[in-house]
């Protein structure tokens, strides 16, 4: 392990003014493993998210506002200085840091695009890559098991798969394109593996040529460069802002020309094919069965549960089901105060006991072989307060504008985002995370290309899945988020032939103890009822007599 201080000796050391570290390893965005996470070595954070900048005689934490108040929580505050931001690093430096200074940065854990940034824009300063790998290791030592996912899950076969990238290849002029993200070669070759606890990624990259012919690289680095050599003087595709910077030297030192062409994959697989989408409704029927079963025994029991307890009960129920393989994420149960921290996870530490009057936030997901879940409730633990019901009325609404709204062909993502976040300013009201994020097939539980969120630029298209989760968080006192994933589907309209709307996936009802009747449109309550009634007949012939009768009047007409 190294400490901050040993880092900023290294910087005074190499006479520079800084080290910026990222939660990345060479797997540029994708999750890491406890013992890869450099910045919860450094700071003890250990958000999903962030940035870490140490400076010889400072060290910033950047995080977004899901982690605010957990970063600050987390870590020492007369060492670390915590910033919450929308900002990048390198606009960070830009609008902050004016006179000249000397950054040291890893290679491997920084793309192309960023570090071109960085040269270009704010040429003022320096940025030298880490010949002393100072950090360590950013791969963990784990074996792990590889496995084919089947056909029948996949719907498309890996040939097929890697038949339209060939031809991809060859419409470009391309000798070969080499892709570095992981759920990218994960889809390709129809391959899974159980290193990572809730993501069945492979983590490799991939080098197709025009014939064909793949090479897999999962931790041989050394390989990767043997295979390049091949190329000198030849054309390859990358996409210069998901492969790291490293492998751009590589290839420069290769002779090879570069070409910066997106990945094609990474919105093929965005549009779910017909076996993937059956598969994807048949893994909610799953999950919604599981998830009623665990609300119907809350209901019962939560005065001697604590949020630990909830977490290992409602994984109980979930395993039981047919083609689970997982969870998709550390569950986040939040009681009371805690459910304001966005991205909360108990530990013994800060494990509350459920008592009266307040309110459970559950956001939990899993993995089956036919599909990944994810679903958010918000969960009356007695009898809360005519502020929280008012709040969590004032969230649904926010939830069904969004999930009723009906808009043309190419829609971005920030437009449905701002639907739903208006519902929320009308009272005052706003979330510091996004309304909704892509789902993968038995992949990444959060996979772009598309999100609802206000930097969600990509054109929203049929037969992609996204979530929907609006939130409201009082710091403190209780935090609420309702989640469902949804599919986009086609209707038709008197003037627009073809537009898009959303059909819900997740069978869970809302928890009608939270809702106050007065405060829903005639539309609203319509919503809620129809996709009561939804649930109700998608699950009533399969669970058991107990979760029926629950699920029965949790499913009542309001």
């Amino acid at each position: 392990m190294i400490t901050i201080e040993q880092i900023q000796q290294h910087l005074i050391k190499q006479k520079a003014d800084a080290y910026i570290i990222t939660r990345n390893n060479m797997f540029l965005g994708q999750d890491i493993l406890p013992e890869e996470n450099k910045i919860f070595e450094l700071t003890n954070f250990d958000g999903s998210a962030g940035n870490l900048i140490i400076f010889r005689d400072k060290v910033i934490l950047f995080v977004d506002g899901r982690y605010d108040t957990q970063a600050r929580e987390q870590t020492n505050s007369s060492q670390i200085e915590v910033i919450c931001t929308k900002d990048s690093i390198g606009s960070w430096i830009y609008s902050n840091i004016k006179e000249s200074c000397k950054f040291i940065y890893n290679s491997w854990c920084h793309s192309i695009s960023e570090v071109d940034y960085w040269k270009r824009s704010l040429s003022h300063h320096e940025f030298i890559e880490d010949k002393f790998d100072t950090l360590g290791s950013r791969i963990s030592s784990n074996t792990t098991d590889i496995f084919e996912l089947d056909e029948q899950f996949s719907g498309i076969s890996s040939e097929e798969k890697i038949s339209y990238l060939t031809k991809f290849c060859l419409d470009n002029k391309l000798d070969a394109y080499l892709i570095c993200e992981c759920d990218s070669v994960s889809w390709l070759m129809n391959l899974r593996s159980n290193l990572l606890n809730n993501t069945p990624i492979l983590r490799a990259f991939a080098l197709v040529d025009t014939s064909g012919e793949t090479s897999l690289f999962i931790n041989n680095f050394s390989a990767l460069n043997d295979e390049l050599k091949k190329y000198n003087g030849k054309n390859i595709g990358i996409a210069y802002n998901r492969t790291p910077k490293a492998i751009q030297s590589i290839m420069k030192e290769n002779h090879i020309w570069l070409h910066n062409i997106n990945n094609p994959i990474v919105e093929w697989k965005a549009i779910k094919n017909q076996i993937e989408i059956s598969g994807i409704k048949s893994a909610h029927i799953q999950d919604g069965i599981a998830v009623c079963q665990f609300l119907c025994w809350l209901e019962k029991n939560y005065l001697n549960s604590s949020e630990l307890n909830i977490v290992t009960k409602l994984y109980d129920f979930r395993r039981q089901r047919q083609n689970f393989y997982s969870n998709s994420f550390d569950t986040i149960a939040g009681f009371g105060k805690n459910g304001a921290i966005i991205h909360y996870h108990p530990t013994e530490q800060t494990n509350l006991q459920l008592n009266q009057d307040s309110i459970l936030l559950l956001d939990s997901g899993a993995q089956y072989f036919d599909g990944t879940t994810d679903v958010t409730r918000t969960i009356a633990i007695g009898k809360p307060s005519p502020e929280i019901i008012s709040s969590y009325t004032e969230v649904l609404k926010a939830h069904i504008a969004a999930a009723s709204s009906i808009f043309p062909l190419n829609t971005s993502g920030s437009s449905i985002d701002t639907i739903s976040r208006a519902t929320l300013w009308q009272y005052g009201k706003d979330y510091a995370h996004g309304t909704g994020h892509g789902v993968g097939h038995f992949l990444n539980v959060h996979e772009g290309p598309q999100s609802l969120s206000s930097k969600g630029s990509f054109p929203l298209k049929k037969d992609m899945i996204v979530s929907i989760e609006p939130g409201f968080y009082k710091e403190g006192e209780y935090g609420i988020r309702i989640e469902n994933l949804v599919l986009i589907t086609e209707t038709n309209t008197k003037f627009m032939p073809t537009m898009l709307k959303f059909e819900p996936l997740t069978m869970v009802p809302f928890d009608r103890n939270l809702i106050n009747k007065n405060m829903l449109t005639k539309h609203e309550i319509d919503y809620i009822n129809k996709y009561h009634q939804q649930v109700l007949s998608n699950l009533e012939n399969l669970v058991d007599k107990t979760t029926l009768k629950w699920l029965k009047k949790a499913c009542k007409q309001i």
